[in-house]
């Protein structure tokens, strides 16, 4: 992932992510004067979501530009600099989207989260799920990316100590001009880590996307995101 490097271009190429993290906040509210720290905030998407509920919103992200333009357009949150994946300081409820499915051990994550938290203190989580990008996926692999289903992400959590209360799978069709648009908005939008095909197989893969996913005068390309409200045991 290159956020930093693509702090800039990215909310001009996060459309999914962005109603992704509008429709997490309004799954599960939190009440109005709540105090939430949200993990890995990016340009703010969730922590506007949230503010416009009326909840306090301490919003951290480990990309030093990402947090500039957050703090620029979110300015009524309180925003810092801080590595999610880590053991975190004490906070009453945590929320993130879009971050989780980064994390190599996600279950370890989720365990320094969980020991941040009061008993029953709220986890609200958005995270890209299995089938998403699965027209990408299947003619390239995997990627830097391990996707899990539904089923596999609540078990994670269920290791980690939380208690889920209510989740679902969110997916939407986004439509882009060509296979090299999607992969250009993916590349801007910072998702993208150290080029792993040549120039060749570049074209390859551009060509056969094309051919197979086109729909008139678009490509097609599959977003899912699953939504958890959750509480520490």
């Amino acid at each position: 992932m290159r956020f930093d490097e693509r702090a800039g271009s990215y909310e001009a190429n996060a459309a999914p992510q962005r109603r992704f993290a509008e429709a997490l906040a309004a799954f599960a509210p939190f009440r109005a004067g709540a105090n939430v720290t949200e993990l890995g905030a990016g340009t703010g998407f969730l922590t506007r979501a949230l503010l416009a509920q009326g909840v306090s919103v301490e919003a951290t992200d480990a990309s030093p530009a990402m947090l500039e333009l957050g703090q620029a357009a979110a300015p009524n949150a309180v925003w810092k600099l801080r590595e999610a994946f880590g053991p975190q300081p004490k906070a009453k409820a945590f929320a993130s989207s879009g971050l989780l499915h980064w994390a190599a051990d996600p279950v370890q994550v989720l365990k320094h989260w969980y020991a941040a938290l009061p008993k029953d203190g709220r986890l609200l989580l958005g995270v890209p799920c299995d089938p998403c990008l699965n027209e990408l996926r299947d003619l390239t692999g995997e990627g830097p990316v391990r996707w899990r289903d539904e089923a596999q992400w609540l078990q994670i959590l269920d290791h980690a100590g939380f208690d889920v209360r209510a989740h679902g799978v969110l997916e939407s069709t986004e439509t882009y001009g060509s296979a090299l648009e999607l992969l250009r908005s993916l590349h801007d939008s910072g998702v993208t880590g150290s080029p792993r095909l040549g120039a060749g197989e570049l074209r390859s893969l551009i060509r056969d996307y094309d051919r197979l996913h086109r729909k008139g005068d678009a490509v097609a390309a599959t977003w899912a995101w699953l939504l958890v409200d959750a509480v520490a045991r």
